[in-house]
């Protein structure tokens, strides 16, 4: 059987940034990975790439920023009003400091993190671009396995950090965001999994 939609493949991969030199942003070689193909959860350059091969096939490819995270994007930069941080009439100064980054959720109720750019009297400038936008990835693995996607696989996880490059969000915050709660570089949000692994 090869990599193709409805399969889940377990792999052994390393991500690095830009080329075969860049810093490793995830590893999974001591830990391999279950990844669900045809379901749009994982990036759509590392899904791509793998279609068709199959068990004991090894891989390494590149993949470009349009394919990972996307481009820096100006419209993902929000002058968010400092109404959006109070809690029971107190600003919370412990979130507000530059740099910070702050889950937050967008008026769909979508989650969404942003980063502290600028503060204001009024507003807070924040920076809702992935931290990864505008960079490329380079990966390298190997396919241990390949079955048929079974129902167990598409129920909805609810934990969060196991895994996979993609958490991101393809529309600004919208004029008033709320504090959330915090939600690896692969899988998409919409598999349950909010900030891990080339397949999140």
């Amino acid at each position: 059987m090869v990599i193709n939609k409805n399969t889940v493949a377990t792999l052994v991969y390393s991500i690095h940034l830009n080329d075969a030199y860049g810093e490793v942003i995830e590893n999974s070689q001591n830990e391999p990975k279950d990844m669900i193909f045809g379901f749009d959860r994982m990036l759509s350059g590392f899904e791509s790439n793998l279609m068709g091969l199959g068990v004991n096939s090894e891989f390494k490819f590149s993949i470009s920023p349009a394919e990972a995270f996307g481009e820096q994007r100006e419209e993902m930069l929000v002058d968010v009003p400092k109404s959006a941080f109070m809690v029971n009439n107190t600003l919370r100064e412990d979130l507000i400091f530059l740099g910070n980054t702050i889950s937050m959720m967008d008026n769909g109720g979508k989650p969404l993190k942003g980063k502290v750019i600028e503060i204001g009297d009024e507003t807070v400038r924040m920076d809702f671009n992935h931290p990864l936008a505008g960079e490329g990835l380079y990966v390298f693995g190997k396919v241990l396995n390949v079955r048929e996607v079974a129902p167990e696989d598409l129920e909805p996880k609810h934990s969060c950090g196991s895994g996979g490059c993609g958490c991101s969000s393809e529309e600004g915050p919208g004029d008033s965001c709320g504090c959330s709660t915090e939600k690896e570089t692969v899988e998409a949000e919409d598999g349950g999994c909010c900030g891990g692994g080339c397949g999140c």
